[in-house]
């Protein structure tokens, strides 16, 4: 399969997965949560569903989906305003990575100081 099949169908399966995960993130951050429905959330609240592993890789799994889906999609669009030569498409790429890596950690640090 070529890379370009690839990218598409990675686009659709993160794309429904950020569906699934949007959807459940709402429900469970708005309308499941008493302390919410009561008006009392608070950081001490979120520091405590967030000490929960499975809560952890959940929203983990959101900002790497959100990542990929996200620079995928930026990258596809830029590749799609004119034909660029081997070099640029090479340093678009790379630079994509290297954003996409720097997020992730920074993201995923900040749950390791929670």
């Amino acid at each position: 399969m070529a890379r370009n099949a690839i990218d598409w169908y990675l686009q659709r399966i993160t794309g429904a997965l950020l569906l699934v995960l949007l959807a459940a993130h709402f429900w469970v951050e708005h309308f499941a949560t008493a302390p919410v429905r009561h008006g009392d959330l608070t950081y001490d609240v979120i520091v405590s569903r967030l000490s929960n592993p499975a809560w952890r890789i959940i929203d983990i799994s959101f900002l790497l989906i959100a990542l990929y889906h996200g620079l995928s999609g930026l990258r596809s669009i830029v590749l799609d305003y004119g034909p660029l030569g081997p070099r640029a498409v090479g340093a678009i790429n790379v630079g994509l990575v290297v954003v996409g890596i720097a997020w992730a950690w920074w993201g995923i640090d900040a749950f390791a100081h929670l």
